[in-house]
């Protein structure tokens, strides 16, 4: 049984990502100069890069144990849900650009530089790491872990959806917690629920759609796309306009 599951090809996908993670840090450790991303690249040590490939690996068999599809095993579905990914991803990128030229502001995650993006080349490797890394935490770790753990553990296998698209809209508030918390602080109750519309919560609401639907992997594609027009191409080539 072991044998078959380290036999599918989702594995060796996983592996492969796991795999890019490894290399990019020995990467970024070997060529990287600029002090102040050598200080954020550090951030990634090994130890926390092996534990985030423990839980994206314990979501792996928790996501073989739930239903959900599994990439890799059907062509046609496979494809569509790259497309769609892809598609989505860079028009939620364009979206974003759009925010920003109409209302620049800076992330609450902001290291302390005027601008919020990692400069090229240096943002390919940085971003394709952080996408991955991100997935591995949220829609392997945190919603196939937990949806196993509610769905199969503790529910029987019983109110499947209910469950799913509870946990999928609290795994979601994960990416902007930091916007809410000053309004949580201030009480200001109405902004915290318009945040419910705001294309960054409902963007990873929309990752947990696609894993349900197309398997662990397309969510990846989805945050590809989109860190590829917002922090690539966008972060790499309009500073000079926007930069304060």
């Amino acid at each position: 049984m072991f044998q078959q599951f380290l036999g599918r090809r989702s594995t060796f996908l996983f592996g492969g990502l796991s795999l890019m993670l490894v290399e990019i840090k020995l990467f970024l450790d070997a060529f990287l100069a600029d002090l102040a991303l050598r200080e954020q690249a550090a951030a990634f040590t090994w130890k926390l890069i092996l534990t985030i490939i423990a839980i994206g690996f314990a979501g792996l068999i928790a996501e073989r144990a739930t239903g959900f599809p599994d990439p890799l095993t059907n062509k046609a579905r496979d494809w569509r849900g790259i497309w769609l990914a892809s598609i989505n991803g860079a028009i939620y990128g364009l979206i974003t650009i759009g925010m920003y030229v109409w209302h620049p502001t800076h992330s609450p995650l902001n290291t302390g530089s005027d601008w919020d993006h990692v400069r090229l080349p240096w943002s390919i490797p940085f971003y394709t790491f952080g996408a991955i890394f991100l997935e591995y935490l949220l829609r392997l770790g945190a919603l196939c872990s937990g949806f196993w753990l509610i769905f199969v553990v503790l529910l029987r296998r019983h109110f499947r959806l209910s469950v799913f698209w509870t946990l999928n809209l609290v795994v979601a508030l994960y990416e902007i917690w930091p916007y809410l918390l000053p309004d949580v602080h201030a009480g200001r109750w109405g902004s915290i629920a318009l945040s419910a519309v705001e294309p960054l919560y409902l963007s990873n609401v929309f990752e947990g759609w696609l894993l349900l639907r197309y398997g662990w992997f397309t969510p990846i594609v989805f945050r590809l796309a989109f860190y590829l027009f917002w922090h690539i191409l966008f972060g790499g080539l309009a500073e000079p306009y926007f930069r304060h």
